[in-house]
């Protein structure tokens, strides 16, 4: 009897710790923001855990220095434009840039209340080689490598350059976060998937992600996992390794980052981070012409260089629209002056421009019978 009992015990114990053990690990990669309300889901096949949630708020974040003030606002009028849930901006702005943000957003604030929020932090590099990092490919930059340390009260958002224009609604982006499994810590494109088009396995002399490359313009960063990888601690001594060798600065970082630990990135499609290279050769991102283009990355300066035509038909469609104003006219500009602007591959695009605004500014902003 006291050996049945005692194998009974024994028996109990090896439960509790495998449940202890099964808890830890599905906790330890959860979103902390969304512990009180998250439905955990397993998929036994894979071993593969995600957390769900009904999205509340949508955190953005960019860094800005010097000359892309403008470009920044257009960054941010065109996610509230196609937004139905509440946007929260972390922006990193050097201080010639800071007391103008905070002018012009505490003014649309009063217009569009609770659905505008935002933090604008400073611009901190390690003194260690800050000169370095400041420079490092365009000004103050690099400063996205940093961000998981720089605010810790946040546990996810998505990162976008300044040169990015929303055609989609950034819930959704914000969406994958929820397909994420247990190992992936951010969601980026691929430079391109075509090898005699990417610039990676053309030219790179250091480690990339994969056979392309990823293009960090558009990623999801969950910091709270990118902490717990000790994303920082990699990225100086990567740096002082390769700095010869980056010309794309902290981007390749993030891809010799990725190089050494592929299954922590999530893919995402083109259509996410549509750049020239997707158009200008032909069509190069069936997904976008599919679907719609949700997210227009002006890389290169093509918004402003007067060589892609499309591209900056987009543009200025979102710089002439007022907060607050009719958002009919911006559909009703993308639409002029893509018809207006000279003939291009990009241009051929037309309707996967704008599949997206189309429907989502139709159908969110009905105008009442009179």
């Amino acid at each position: 009897m006291r050996k049945h009992y005692t194998k009974l015990f024994l028996f109990l114990c090896l439960c509790c710790i495998i449940l202890l053990f099964y808890a830890t690990n599905i906790s330890k990669y959860s979103l902390t923001a969304y512990k009180n309300n998250a439905t955990l889901r397993s998929n036994s096949r894979d071993n593969v855990y995600y957390v769900t949630k009904n999205v509340d708020r949508v955190v953005i974040s960019f860094v800005v220095c010097d000359s892309r003030f403008n470009e920044s606002l257009n960054l941010i009028k065109s996610s509230l434009l196609f937004s139905s849930s509440p946007l929260y901006f972390i922006i990193f702005a050097d201080d010639k840039l800071r007391n103008n943000f905070s002018i012009t957003l505490n003014k649309w604030k009063k217009i569009l209340g609770d659905n505008l929020k935002f933090e604008i932090q400073r611009i901190v590099f390690p003194e260690e080689h800050k000169e370095e990092w400041m420079n490092l490919f365009s000004k103050c930059a690099a400063q996205r490598l940093f961000i998981p340390k720089l605010i810790p009260h946040v546990d996810a958002m998505l990162y976008v350059d300044t040169d990015t224009i929303f055609l989609g609604p950034p819930e959704q982006l914000w969406g994958f976060f929820s397909q994420f499994n247990a190992y992936q810590i951010s969601a980026m494109s691929l430079e391109d998937d075509n090898p005699n088009v990417s610039w990676y396995p053309r030219f790179a002399k250091h480690p990339f992600y994969g056979k392309y490359g990823l293009n960090s313009g558009v990623m999801l960063m969950n910091l709270t996992r990118m902490r717990e990888f000790a994303w920082v601690d990699y990225v100086t001594p990567i740096m002082l390794k390769y700095k010869l060798y980056i010309p794309w600065g902290d981007q390749d970082i993030i891809n010799i980052i990725f190089h050494y630990h592929e299954k922590a990135v999530y893919l995402l499609s083109c259509r996410y981070n549509y750049r020239t290279d997707q158009c200008m050769y032909g069509d190069a991102c069936a997904d976008a012409t599919n679907r719609g283009v949700f997210i227009l990355h002006g890389s290169r300066r093509a918004f402003h260089n007067h060589k892609q035509p499309a591209f900056e038909a987009i543009y200025r469609a979102i710089d002439e629209y007022k907060v607050g104003g009719d958002p009919s006219e911006v559909l009703n500009n993308m639409e002029k002056y893509l018809d207006a602007a000279p003939e291009s591959n990009c241009g051929n695009q037309k309707n996967g421009l704008l599949k997206l605004p189309r429907r989502i500014l139709n159908n969110m902003y009905v105008k009442p019978n009179r």
